[in-house]
């Protein structure tokens, strides 16, 4: 040790000079007393012991996945303190109790509050913080554990997954982050490996993202260990379902599937039942099966119910989940219920068949006959598909008659109808007389109401191209035998829908001769050769003769037998009322008009650009002395019925 201390302070000297003076101590120290060779070898020896504890410090390896502590004997422990600018917590731990003191502690451990830095740190611990007896440490930190960044960084996540990522070794020293977008979760430890749920981001599925794992330190972020470009995996796609958004269900189901385009893991859904203007819960299991979510209630479902299913959670065997709730509305059906008549509640044929149509099939053929009644008609039940057929003859006219369902129909489902229902309706109260026949050979057609000495005749398409006239008189015949009852006693109804129905069918005004009916009529005013509507002339439009055309001697022929007190015959287009100013025409076209807002344009010089000659209500002034007040309808392709109604009723109470 001399000899150390002598070359490091002088250099390099001689053997024989170093030998010369070691001699010299030698013999010196011999020739001291005893108690001072004991004194002098005692203080040496606690210098060097001292030196050797408290000179040299101790060596501590920086665990990152446990505890930082070495082995260490201190005394007085409860007075030991250390620096608190180390950037660690020292803590003296195994105590060594005498008589209930703790006299020494046998271990010192170190935590740090800051993030370590790799490197070596120096501590000390001493009584009370001093330099007396301060005892060294050397803390060596090596380089925080690693991430295995391509556990994330290029792949394709499930969005109802945790994002585990493998460390070098485990770390209990930082905490990590999984930073997303603008969003980021906390990533558990487990070991050596982190996982970090990402559910909670509520993440879109089939996106690509910024991902970023972060290090932090007591919520201090350090530094990020690595990022890249995620991808979530696509959406798990709903591909069928058994049920679908507002089907009625006629069946008894035992259960509902939906399946989708993976195999599916898990399932949670609700079924509920509409009770009021609430929904309440019915019991239900949940279960996969291959691609399919299966609903399976716990008990059959009550009918005549709406139900809703709630598909809340639906996760694939890949990790992918359905991207929103899904519902479905549905209802369970009662029994058969009817859908349909083929026949209206008037105007049915005196013979005939009549379909009653069901929303699903019916079973029990065997009770149609005594669960079906047919009153006022002698009639036949019988059975096809979802129909019950009503086969008849011999109906008396305008009779009444009813057709009741009771109770008690089975469907193919063994579902039983559960109210009754019943139909009432009326045979055609009108008779139809076929008055003459076209050109071409179509019958000319009159529709009788009532009965009386009093008649009202209404007449349409003289001209064939006016189709709104035959529609309107189609809907007065519908009226009239709807409300036959509203027919004035002692008055008979005539309808004439078309007059020309060879113009009709082949949409011209005239007829197959190509005369002008209108022009036809025997009149002072009568002429071969008229105008069209645009002024053009029409050399023989008036027809050969007056008269000369089946159609019109057919109608002048009923109209001499009816003596009409009053003929309304309708026309297009030009929304006008015109009376023929025999009888009480005048007042009657002007209640006309007041009533369907039409002009009323009688005696109204050029209410018509070209020359009119020749007519079938000027006939019925000058020949029969009768009134008739004719009508221009609006336009020339609608009936206009609502406007015209309260008129016509009006023209039939006159």
């Amino acid at each position: 040790m001399v000899f150390f201390l002598l070359h490091t302070a002088h250099g390099k000297i001689d053997r024989v000079t170093i030998t010369h003076k070691i001699k010299t101590l030698i013999q010196s120290i011999r020739r001291l007393s005893l108690r001072t060779k004991i004194i002098i070898g005692v203080s040496v020896g606690v210098v060097l012991s001292y030196g050797l504890i408290f000179g040299i410090p101790k060596g501590v390896s920086f665990s990152y996945s446990g505890e930082t502590c070495v082995r260490q004997l201190t005394l007085a422990p409860s007075i030991s303190q250390s620096s608190k600018e180390s950037g660690y917590d020292v803590t003296l731990v195994d105590p060594v109790v005498i008589g209930g003191a703790t006299v020494a502690s046998l271990k010192t451990c170190f935590e740090p509050t800051d993030a370590p830095v790799v490197g070596t740190t120096r501590i000390a611990t001493a009584p009370f913080g001093g330099w007396f007896a301060a005892k060294q440490f050397a803390i060596t930190v090596d380089a925080p554990p690693t991430a295995q960044l391509t556990d994330f960084v290029g792949k394709t996540l499930p969005v109802t997954r945790p994002v585990e990522v493998k460390l070098s070794q485990a770390d209990e020293v930082f905490s990590y982050k999984l930073k997303i977008a603008d969003d980021s979760v906390d990533c558990a430890h487990r070991t050596s490996v982190l996982s970090c749920d990402i559910e909670p981001l509520e993440l879109a599925q089939g996106e690509t993202f910024d991902a970023t794992l972060v290090r932090f330190f007591k919520d201090t972020e350090v530094h990020e260990v690595g990022q890249g470009k995620i991808t979530t995996l696509r959406a798990l796609t709903l591909v069928s379902s058994s049920v679908a958004e507002g089907q009625e269900i006629f069946e008894k189901p035992a259960s509902f599937s939906f399946e989708y385009d993976k195999p599916i893991e898990t399932v949670k859904a609700t079924l509920k039942v509409k009770n009021g203007e609430t929904f309440e819960p019915v019991e239900v299991t949940t279960s996969a099966d291959g691609n399919k979510a299966v609903i399976t209630p716990k008990a059959e479902l009550k009918r005549s119910a709406w139900y809703e299913i709630t598909l809340q959670e639906v996760d694939a065997v890949d990790g992918s989940a359905t991207p929103a709730e899904y519902k479905v509305l549905f209802s369970l059906s009662g029994g058969p219920k009817v859908t349909g008549v083929s026949v209206g509640t008037s105007g049915v044929n005196l013979a005939g068949s009549i379909t009653v149509s069901f929303d699903q099939e019916v079973t029990n053929v065997d009770s149609i006959q005594k669960l079906v009644v047919v009153s006022g008609l002698d009639a036949r039940v019988s059975k096809s598909g979802k129909n019950i057929i009503i086969t008849y003859s011999g109906a008396a006219r305008c009779g009444n008659f009813s057709i009741q369902v009771k109770k008690g129909l089975e469907s193919q489902y063994g579902v039983v109808q559960e109210n009754d229902w019943t139909f009432n309706s009326r045979t055609l109260c009108y008779t139809v007389s076929t008055y003459g026949t076209s050109k071409q050979g179509r019958a000319l057609n009159a529709y009788y109401f009532g009965s009386g000495g009093k008649t009202i005749l209404y007449t349409g398409s003289i001209h064939g191209n006016e189709h709104s006239s035959r529609l309107l008189m189609n809907n007065w015949i519908d009226e009239l035998d709807a409300n036959v009852q509203n027919i004035p006693t002692g008055v008979r109804i005539v309808v004439v829908p078309s007059v020309n129905p060879d113009g009709m069918a082949a949409n011209t005004r005239t007829n197959a001769n190509n005369v002008d009916l209108n022009r036809n009529y025997n009149t002072s005013d009568w002429k071969q050769d008229v105008e069209t509507v645009n002024g053009d002339p029409f050399p023989g439009g008036g027809g050969s003769a007056p008269g000369s055309e089946p159609e019109t001697q057919s109608l002048m022929s009923l109209t001499s037998s009816l003596r009409p007190s009053l003929t309304m015959s309708y026309h297009s287009s030009a929304s006008y009322a015109i009376a023929n100013t025999c009888g009480a025409s005048p007042s009657l076209a002007a209640t006309y008009a007041k009533l369907s807002g039409y002009r009323n344009m009688t005696g109204v010089s050029g209410a018509f650009t070209y020359q009119i000659t020749g007519t079938y209500d000027d006939w019925i002034c000058e020949r029969l002395g009768l009134a008739s007040v004719l009508i221009e309808l609006a336009t020339s392709t609608s009936a206009e019925f609502s406007r015209n109604k309260a008129a016509l009723w009006a023209m039939a109470r006159s």
